[in-house]
């Protein structure tokens, strides 16, 4: 776990990411839709490349994506975003899945003319992560692991509860959950900062 834990993304860094996908060609935008719901959801890696178009669904005012992780235990996570959902549905309608609930949610492009279209790999999304963190100019080691811990990190550090992230990342063990809390030497600053007893 110490390992996987080295590297995450600050929240100028995962923005700066997301800019860097030229969204005006099918592959930038596909791969917009990956990165975006990887920092948006925490979703593994396995997990996206399994995902089927029907997985993300209205429910009322809300959008959900309904994920199949481990131990074959499903969850869901919100999707508010507007901007982004709209870059999902214009992705969805370039690739003609929009009504097509057990298509695969996202393709390899190569098979799209293909009788039988094929998911992403695993590969095409180990590759496409340090493709556009070299394009940002981080000089991290960015792996699929590291947006999740990434994701798990943002929401803790924008004021969720432990209980709520636990059940957003699927853990099983709160224990697991609680190892993605990090305190920065700046923010152990403005704590203490804060703390004006004279």
């Amino acid at each position: 776990m110490k390992n996987k834990l080295k590297e995450f993304l600050t929240l100028d860094e995962a923005q700066n990411i997301l800019r860097q996908p030229n969204q005006r060609k099918l592959e930038g935008l596909r791969d917009y839709c990956i990165l975006g719901l990887m920092l948006l959801t925490g979703i593994r890696r396995a997990e996206i490349c399994d995902l089927k178009r029907g997985d993300l669904k209205t429910d009322g005012d809300e959008v959900n994506l309904y994920i199949l992780g481990k131990g074959k235990k499903v969850r869901l996570n919100p999707i508010s975003d507007p901007d982004f959902l709209k870059s999902l549905a214009k992705y969805f309608k370039k690739v003609k899945n929009l009504d097509k609930p057990n298509e695969p949610m996202f393709y390899n492009l190569r098979s799209l003319k293909a009788p039988g279209r094929a998911q992403i790999t695993w590969a095409t999304v180990r590759y496409l992560i340090p493709k556009y963190v070299k394009m940002a100019g981080i000089k991290k080691r960015i792996t699929p692991h590291s947006l999740r811990h990434t994701f798990l990190t943002l929401t803790l550090q924008a004021g969720a509860d432990l209980a709520t992230v636990k059940e957003l990342a699927g853990h099983s063990n709160i224990g697991t959950t609680s190892t993605y809390l990090h305190t920065t030497e700046e923010r152990k600053k403005e704590a203490v900062e804060r703390l004006r007893l004279f």
